[in-house]
């Protein structure tokens, strides 16, 4: 097998005045804190004969990057290398809160009024910034051909949780979420050279009253990786399931959710020296865990599994009653009768429309993608492949963590990327949904978008056991 990694920046020169996507701001982007920068992996099996030899990696540090632009990315991708088949390339969105807007949404200042008419009307306000940036993407990954080198690859995952997340709508609750790496040997040197990091926090270390561009933590993971190791180990890094996972900043979860305790749990007051401690801590303990996996772990990749599922969502709601059903069902009709029923002339002529959307009267569909991607070793043990899944939004922790207990890889061996390939929504379950409601039922294309998704999700690791 082969491995080769990049990395380009994403920054305009006229970043200044552009519209941050994220919080409703009252303010454009007035400064700079750190770049954006677009990373890539790509990962070429032993088997040159298999019909997938290769899998491309890209995560991207901007907020959300819906089907329509990475469809447009892989495209002009696969016009340079049309042996690449779509399916074969993964495109994350880190979901940083201090990146560009692409869809319009944030494209006026001012607050949740605005981002309402960013919906209806904001459409292909951002076109010029898409297009740049996936040349630079495509352009990166056109260098990553020339690079590859021979390795070996092996994975661990660790219970990693240092006062760092917490969950925001259930505060009071004990929370472990697993820190992941998968480390790449370079052959003639037996040193590592490569790592990619998996964790579930939401990229929210900055506040709202942040106007200045940064790729929050997971920036400064990229960076200090590169300054522990002296530019020898490349990295990058993807989200888990983290839909309702925050860090903590100015937040303690020993104070009782009482009165207005829960405005200090959703608007935390955290700044750049958040993000630099936070970034640290995961960086050091990811170098730390790739560093402590045996020689004899090692193993060669002899073929990729790669399943996908592209399906359409319906705009429905559950029959049901309880204390949020007012207000869930208001936010229902608003956004089905009225806001849709207007933005989708907008969203049907975009050329980078918000959803794939189709309709008939009031009737609404969304499309989107799962996929499930094996990737075979040549161990002798029975499970030593490891999976990938795929997330087309925010994913709520409990829902991952149910998948990836299903996967057929096992629990060890399978990690989960979300905002990968779309965003639909938060994807939250239905008790959620029924018992709290929440703010992440409003920007969500539907109330029973992470039903789906695991429904389908379940069925393809089903087919492919």
């Amino acid at each position: 097998m082969q491995v080769a990694f990049g990395k380009i920046s994403i920054t305009p020169k006229d970043y200044i005045g552009k519209s941050l996507a994220g919080y409703t701001r009252k303010e454009a982007c007035s400064g700079k804190l750190d770049d954006l920068y677009g990373y890539s992996i790509l990962i070429e099996c032993s088997s040159p004969s298999k019909k997938n030899t290769y899998l491309l990696l890209i995560s991207i540090d901007l907020l959300k990057i819906p089907l329509s632009i990475t469809d447009y990315i892989k495209k002009k991708i696969r016009k340079s290398h049309p042996y690449l088949k779509k399916e074969q390339i993964l495109i994350h969105a880190t979901h940083t809160h201090a990146g560009f807007d692409l869809t319009g949404e944030f494209f006026w200042p001012g607050g949740f009024l605005s981002v309402l008419r960013g919906i209806i009307f904001g459409m292909n306000r951002n076109d010029k910034y898409i297009v740049w940036f996936s040349n630079k993407i495509s352009m990166m990954v056109n260098n990553l051909f020339e690079k590859l080198e021979p390795c070996t690859f092996s994975w661990k995952k660790t219970p990693f949780n240092p006062n760092l997340v917490f969950n925001r709508r259930h505060p009071e609750r004990d929370i472990y979420p697993y820190l992941s790496v998968i480390a790449f040997k370079s052959l003639e040197s037996n040193n590592i050279i490569g790592i990619i990091i998996n964790y579930s926090c939401h990229p929210t270390t900055l506040s709202y009253k942040n106007s200045k561009l940064s790729a929050d933590f997971i920036g400064q993971i990229n960076k200090k990786i590169t300054q522990l190791t002296n530019r020898k180990i490349k990295s990058l890094y993807i989200n888990s399931a983290s839909g309702d996972l925050n860090p903590i900043t100015t937040y303690h979860t020993n104070v009782e959710i009482e009165g207005n305790i829960k405005g200090e749990v959703y608007d935390q007051l955290g700044t750049y020296e958040n993000t630099k401690e936070i970034g640290y801590k995961i960086a050091k303990a990811a170098l730390e865990l790739a560093k402590s996996i045996p020689d004899k772990d090692y193993l060669n990749l002899i073929e990729f599994a790669i399943a996908f599922k592209e399906f359409w969502i319906p705009m429905k709601d559950l029959k049901y009653f309880s204390k949020k059903w007012l207000i869930n069902k208001f936010v229902f009709v608003i956004k089905k009768l009225f806001l849709l029923n207007i933005a989708k002339y907008q969203i049907v002529k975009a050329n980078f429309p918000i959803f794939l959307l189709s309709y008939r009267c009031i009737n609404f569909k969304c499309k989107t993608i799962v996929q499930y991607v094996r990737l075979k070793t040549d161990s002798k043990m029975e499970l030593k492949d490891l999976s990938i899944i795929t997330i087309p939004g925010e994913l709520f922790f409990a829902i991952g963590k149910s998948l990836l207990n299903a996967s057929p890889s096992g629990f060890a061996n399978t990690l989960l990327f979300q905002n990968t390939q779309d965003w639909i929504a938060y994807l939250f379950t239905l008790k959620e949904y029924i018992e709290e409601g929440g703010y992440e039922v409003t920007p969500s294309f539907s109330p029973l978008c992470g039903y789906f998704i695991e429904k389908e999700i379940l069925k393809l690791m089903s087919k492919n056991e």
